[in-house]
């Protein structure tokens, strides 16, 4: 008898999750809808007042800009001199607004930099010298200890290292 009220407590208690499960997908969907219908309402809330939007922030652009020029008027300077300052000379002033959707440059164009091929100099060591010559030393010990070289190689090779 314990064995079928066993099963019998197991059905119901799958029919339970089962109907659990369906309110759980049943919520999520409304959820779903709400969040979408809340971007709906912002975005819609966005297209309606982008004029809006775009007037203000044109403004902002501007008012910041008047602001600038008369801290510039007031100190006495013009923009043709604040470009001439050694610290500006060779170099172009880019403004930006909007993260870059439109932007502008002052002062001349500069030309791309470019590799030097033709480099007369000695390759740069990432090592130091000392540590060069200590594994240089060390490859020449391993070659006479294999009999690779003679010992009258190895010291003319060892006078060599040590003389650079």
């Amino acid at each position: 008898m314990m064995h079928k009220s066993r099963n019998l407590s197991r059905p119901q208690e799958s029919i339970f999750r089962g109907v659990l499960l369906a309110y759980f997908v049943l919520f999520f969907h409304v959820v779903l809808i709400f969040v979408l219908g809340v971007l709906m309402f912002i975005f819609g809330g966005v297209i309606t007042y982008l004029p809006w939007i775009l007037a203000l922030g044109g403004a902002l652009i501007l008012g910041s800009g008047y602001l600038w020029w008369q801290y510039i008027k007031k100190r006495g300077k013009k923009l043709g001199n604040i470009l001439k300052d050694p610290f500006l000379q060779g170099r172009t002033i880019e403004v930006t607004f909007l993260g870059g959707l439109a932007s502008f440059r002052l002062g001349q164009a500069q030309e791309p930099l470019t590799i030097n091929h033709s480099a007369s100099e000695d390759p740069k060591q990432i090592v130091d010298p000392a540590t060069a010559r200590a594994e240089e030393l060390t490859k020449l010990a391993h070659l006479l200890k294999q009999d690779l070289i003679t010992f009258d190689e190895f010291l003319k090779a060892k006078k060599e290292i040590m003389g650079r």
